[in-house]
């Protein structure tokens, strides 16, 4: 068989866990001789990324966030196009816009193996807020697009079977993500106190200091952290809480922040890039989402080997092996505190725990998996 030839896609190039996750498996397939390429829409971070590793790709003005008819329609007949030209064995689809890029095969003779990523449910999740006929539309669009698809892929367990009890696919395959530790450096403990404190104005070197990283929005409920910090430092005296990200909730959580009087105790110090450097100033790694797939933050807190507490929700628990002791019941500020007390009173427990995980997350075992799934579809 000649090299095999791969196509990513994904809606957006801004930064995000999917875009890490296609930036890490192009070059992860690059490295194993395959000739990969990038298919995304607006946004410049993962171009820059990719032109490091010296990975092709290719911007489609059409790839938008919008179920607009007229830039699908345009979408999928551009990628027949790319598709007909190049001759890829493979078309991977990382986003629900992407998804309908399956239909291309409608316009091709030679029709590649198509397999769509689920990086979580999103508004497809039990606990995503959305009225029943929305969530019964969108059920209708994946499974339509769906049908078009060789092999749907989930990165947690949980969503594949919740995604098999809700009648979504009828299968599916499992890969976890996947980091390379060797690439990942690390800032000191004691650096990145400081580096914090000088983003804070807080000497921060002598506290209890719960970290977390996330887009400002709905999806990573910091709301859940603001309201109950009263409790939280009633608890904890010493703590003090940074969360490093931005988005959409940010002046609402300054506001709320202001309003509570706890600027010296909860800081939102901002998006950082390769924010993953300075985990180890934290005590704790926390995260109380509403729903996730199988976060990239929850495996970079692994690979710093620090104590996780993550809301209950799609493959958090997975993230620490089914360690029950580092997840919480979502919104539940009595057994979050109850968690927190004991990772705070049995730190190295945990530490020692986390270590163990890192091989479950590893890039190279991640790579290896997709190879195999490619060629299996392949050789079917």
């Amino acid at each position: 068989m000649s090299k095999m030839k791969i196509l990513l896609i994904i809606t957006r190039a801004d930064i995000g866990g999917a875009q890490l996750f296609v930036i890490t498996l192009a070059k992860g397939l690059k490295e194993l001789g395959y000739d990969v390429e990038v298919v995304a829409g607006d946004g410049d971070y993962l171009f820059g990324e990719l032109d490091k590793y010296k990975v092709k790709y290719r911007y489609f003005k059409s790839l938008k966030r919008d179920f607009n008819i007229f830039n699908s329609f345009d979408f999928v007949f551009q990628l027949a196009k790319l598709i007909k030209e190049n001759n890829y064995d493979i078309v991977h689809m990382n986003s629900s816009n992407a998804l309908i890029g399956a239909f291309s095969s409608f316009f091709l003779k030679h029709k590649p193996k198509y397999i769509f990523t689920f990086h979580g449910l999103s508004f497809l999740d039990k606990n995503y807020e959305m009225n029943s006929i929305l969530r019964l539309l969108s059920k209708l669009y994946f499974k339509f697009f769906l049908l078009k698809v060789d092999e749907p892929v989930f990165v947690s367990n949980t969503n594949l079977k919740e995604s098999i009890d809700s009648s979504l696919v009828k299968d599916g395959k499992v890969i976890y993500y996947g980091l390379n530790e060797n690439e990942m450096q690390f800032v000191s403990a004691k650096d990145a106190r400081d580096y914090f404190s000088d983003l804070t104005d807080y000497d921060l070197s002598k506290v209890f200091l719960v970290g977390s990283a996330g887009r400002l929005a709905y999806q990573k409920n910091y709301d859940f952290l603001i309201n109950n910090f009263e409790k939280i430092k009633q608890n904890f005296p010493d703590s003090k809480y940074v969360v490093v990200g931005d988005g959409p909730y940010r002046e609402r959580f300054d506001q709320t922040i202001k309003e509570k009087g706890i600027q010296n105790d909860f800081f939102l110090v901002g998006a950082i890039k390769n924010a993953y450097r300075y985990m180890k100033a934290f005590d704790v790694f926390t995260l109380p989402s509403y729903y996730e797939g199988l976060p990239l933050s929850l495996i970079e807190a692994v690979m710093a080997e620090i104590p996780i507490l993550a809301s209950n929700v799609g493959g958090n628990i997975e993230n620490v092996k089914y360690n029950e002791e580092q997840v919480f019941e979502l919104n539940n500020i009595d057994d979050y505190l109850e968690k927190l007390s004991r990772i705070k009173n049995n730190t190295q427990y945990f530490i020692d725990h986390n270590k163990k995980l890192k091989p479950d997350f590893t890039l190279d075992k991640m790579v290896l998996e997709y190879r195999d799934l490619y060629m299996s579809l392949l050789n079917s």
